[in-house]
Order: structure tokens, then sequence, then C-alpha cells
């Protein structure tokens, strides 16, 4: 919380964030240690007063200003630490959050006032947005819920395929079963082995380089994916870290480089309309629009990233040769991360518009669909009508491969179950911005609560120093009168002793 505005001086100045900030001349003591716990405690309850006693309990053990939250100066009041709660085994982070903004915690600080109060907003979306990939079932979830599942079959993708085959081994059964139509033993041989040398092997190589590759391109774009989140992260860590000197561009330079996760989740699915909602807090509508009107959504957002970076770096001719080349140093490190971003979505580009080669697919599927025809004309003598179930359940194996391989050949739809959480990794990249902007202002806060008592403190020492120059003063003092009056006893003698001489 920021410090009351009738103990502020009147001269403004930088704090260590680069935020315009009133400093205090003469600051009250902080109150004990045992009252300022009762104190909070009593705040707590008032403040909480839906969360039961006996279910609130501290996660870990905190001091008043261990998250950087200075202690309120008004007596009725008094600031308590927000260190991370549990109620009933769950964290209670977002409602710590909401009661920073309520109390206005942040006012001094825009973009994290900002980010916070839209916190709540921003998940809705997001999760809303990617709510079929976000809620299925994962392979991690066990057996059973994994197998007894219908939808992440992607069974739509070849459901046209298996029923022609089905009715075809119906057809099969009944031209055996009633008609009497069979392939000769002899022939039923020469099948036999010409399925086994050249049907299946070949299959069974296609399929599996197949559905090799289709894995490696999936997990290749999930790891251009995660490249984004740890670069976004770095750029805007180096950002607020070396852009305090600047916090106008600074804070920009944070809000577009957040928006580019954002930004290449809805170009990559060609989907040209961004809600403000994903983006609340950070954009404004308008910036919003400029970006959707652009013919390259993540191209833009980086080119507003390097305009304020531009403009925070920004060397002029008073500016010092070593300030300047720190300047330089800064700025292209940062700029390199900027290019990392954009080469990972250069890299979903590819995958997107780069299938597999059509000649490789044709053939795979022509060869399928020929040995799953043929298939129960071969087995109809042998199995008789078992052949109908047998020949659908192999189909759905086989077409099953084929299909999961198609299904996450491109997996960008957000329609798909199956296909990467991308509005996930955004709402994780934005949480992390928004830890890291919480976080440094936090710190500036810590910052400047140091200074405040370190001037305090400073002031003390003043005093007590005046205070034992006194003391000793008036010891000087106190023996030069008392050394004055053995000079006027000695004085006295020696003139009783002249006078009788």
């Amino acid at each position: 919380m920021a410090i009351p505005r009738a103990t502020q001086m009147s001269k403004m100045t930088a704090t260590p964030n680069g935020s315009g900030k009133q400093r205090s001349s003469s600051v009250q003591a902080s109150s004990s240690s045992s009252s300022s716990s009762s104190r909070r405690s009593s705040t707590l309850s008032s403040i909480l007063p839906a969360v039961s006693t006996t279910n609130l309990r501290m996660h870990r053990a905190v001091s008043m200003f261990q998250d950087g939250t200075p202690e309120s100066r008004k007596p009725d009041f008094p600031m308590f630490s927000f260190g991370r709660m549990k109620l009933d085994n769950m964290r209670c982070e977002k409602q710590i959050n909401s009661m920073r903004c309520s109390l206005g915690l942040y006012r001094d600080y825009p973009l994290a006032n900002s980010i916070l109060s839209n916190a709540a907003v921003r998940e809705k979306a997001l999760k809303f947005s990617g709510k079929k990939q976000l809620n299925h079932v994962r392979g991690t979830d066990g057996w059973w819920r994994s197998m007894l599942v219908l939808e992440v079959r992607a069974i739509d993708n070849y459901f046209n395929v298996w029923c022609v085959i089905f009715f075809n081994a119906i057809f099969a059964s009944v031209l055996g079963m009633i008609f009497g139509v069979h392939l000769a033993n002899a022939t039923l041989a020469q099948w036999d082995t010409v399925y086994s040398l050249v049907l299946k092997t070949s299959l069974a190589f296609l399929l599996v380089f197949r559905l090799n590759r289709i894995a490696m391109r999936f997990w290749e774009t999930r790891t251009m994916w995660g490249n984004i989140t740890h670069n976004t992260r770095n750029l805007v860590g180096g950002i607020l870290s070396y852009g305090r000197h600047n916090p106008k561009h600074r804070d920009e330079a944070i809000k577009w480089a957040s928006a580019y996760c954002v930004a290449t989740t809805h170009f990559i699915r060609s989907d040209h309309e961004i809600p403000t909602e994903e983006l609340a807090g950070f954009l404004t509508r308008s910036q919003i629009d400029k970006m959707q009107d652009a013919n390259h959504q993540p191209l833009y957002a980086a080119s507003m990233v390097r305009y304020h970076l531009r403009k925070m770096f920004e060397v002029g001719r008073m500016t010092p040769p070593g300030l300047a080349y720190a300047y330089a140093t800064q700025h292209n490190n940062l700029e390199q991360l900027i290019q990392s971003l954009i080469a990972q979505t250069s890299g979903m580009e590819r995958i997107r518009s780069t299938p597999l080669p059509i000649v490789y697919v044709t053939h795979l599927r022509t060869f399928l669909f020929l040995y799953l025809i043929l298939l129960p004309y071969v087995w109809v003598s042998e199995w008789g009508w078992l052949t109908i179930p047998l020949v659908g359940f192999t189909a759905f194996a086989l077409l099953g491969i084929e299909g999961s391989s198609t299904e996450c050949e491109v997996p960008f739809d957000k329609s798909r179950p199956n296909h990467l959480a991308m509005d996930g990794y955004c709402l994780v990249i934005l949480d992390g911005v928004q830890g890291l902007v919480v976080q440094d202002a936090n710190l500036a806060m810590q910052e400047f609560q140091d200074e405040i008592e370190e001037e305090e403190d400073e002031q003390e020492a003043t005093e007590e120093i005046e205070i034992e120059a006194g003391d000793a003063d008036e010891i000087i003092d106190h023996r030069d009168i008392r050394s004055g009056g053995d000079v006027d006893e000695e004085f006295g003698e020696c003139s009783e002793s002249t006078i009788v001489v």
C-alpha cells in the first residue's frame, strides 16, 4: 500500500522501478511486533468474514514486509503481510491479489494494478476459448478414463471409410454364407502369402512411418510454444530490470511483449478476431484493433516491442559513453529474445503450410483401403458370420492409426481436443508476466520502505550523537568549574600568606 499523502513530501523523486513517488521526510516509528501481530489477526478476520477461523491457516510464517507491502500509516487499519495462505488445502492467491487491488496497494504502479484487476477476466476468456483442450481427458488420467472416451478418438476422420468397409464385410459374408460363393483353397493359400509378405509388411511400415512423422511434428510444435513461454519471461524480466529509467516505454514494451503469444495463437489459427477480454489489462480495444488490421499480427506486436525498446534505450549526445554502451548491450540482448519469438512463430507457420507429401498419403490410403476391402473375402470361408465383427474391428484399429495421424498433423484447431492447448499456454505466459510485474512492484515498495527506515535510523543515530555530544559538553563544563574553584582557593591562600609576611 502506498504511503498516505499526509506523510509525504511535496517534492517528487523517482523510485527504483521508475514510477514517480513522494518521499516522506518524517515517518512515525513502527509499533512493536506483538501489537502488530494482534492487529494483523483482527484485520484478517474483518477482511475475510466468510472464511472460518478454524479452517484458515497461514501457509508459512511471514513477516510484516516479506512480500514488499509497507505498513499502513492509518492507526485504525494496520497492514498485514499477504503471504500465500491455504484454505482447506486450496491456495487463495487469487483472493489475495483481489484484496491487494481493493486496498489500493498498487495504485502508484499502474501496470501492476491494471494486470491484477483484470486477471479474472483474462482467465475466464482464455479458459472458455480453450475449453476443448483444457477439459478433455489426458493420457495420464489412468487406463479406464483414457479408454472409455469417444470424442478424442477422432472417429470423424475415418468414419465414412469405415462404414464402406463394414458394409462390404456384410456383403462378403452374405455371398459366402448364403449363396456359397467362396474362393478356392489354392487361391486362398496364394492370397495368404500375398497378404503376409506384401500387404501386411508394407502397411505396417507405411503406418508406423506416418505416425512417427506426425508425432515429431506435434512435439516440435509443442517445443516452439515452450520456447515462446521462456523467451517471453526472459524478455519481460529483462525489460523490468533494465528499463526502470523510462517507466512509460518500459510498461508499453511489457504490454506488447505479453500480447505476442495471444497474437500468435489467433494468427496461426487464421482467426483474425482477437477478443478484448483475452488481453484485458494489457492492451486497449483500439490497440487490439490496430493489431488485428495488420497483415501479420505477431510481427506487429514484435515491432511495437522494438519501438518502445528503442525509445527506452535511446542514446543522445549528452549520454555518457559508459551508459551508452550499457544501453546498447542490453538492447541487443533483448533484441535476440524478440528474434527468437519470431523464429518460433515462423516454425509453426512452416508446419501449418507443409503437411506430409500427398504422394505418401495417397499411397498409404490406397493400400490400406484395398487391404481392408479384400480382407472379408479371404476370411469368410474360415470365420463365417464372425467375419463381419472381425473386419469391423480390424478396420477400426488400422484406420484409427491413419485417423490419429491426420488429427495431429496440423495441431492448431481450437475445436479439436487433441490439438495443442494454445489458450492454456497463453494463460500460463500472462500469469507469469503478472507475477514478474507484481513482484517488481513489491520490491520497489520494499526498497522505498527500506530507504525510509534508513533515514529514520540515520536520524536516530544523529540524535544519539547530539545527545552524547551534549553530555560530553556538560562534563567538560563541570570539570572547568571545579578546576576554577581550586585555583581560586590556592590564590586566596597565597594572598593570606603574603599579608602575614
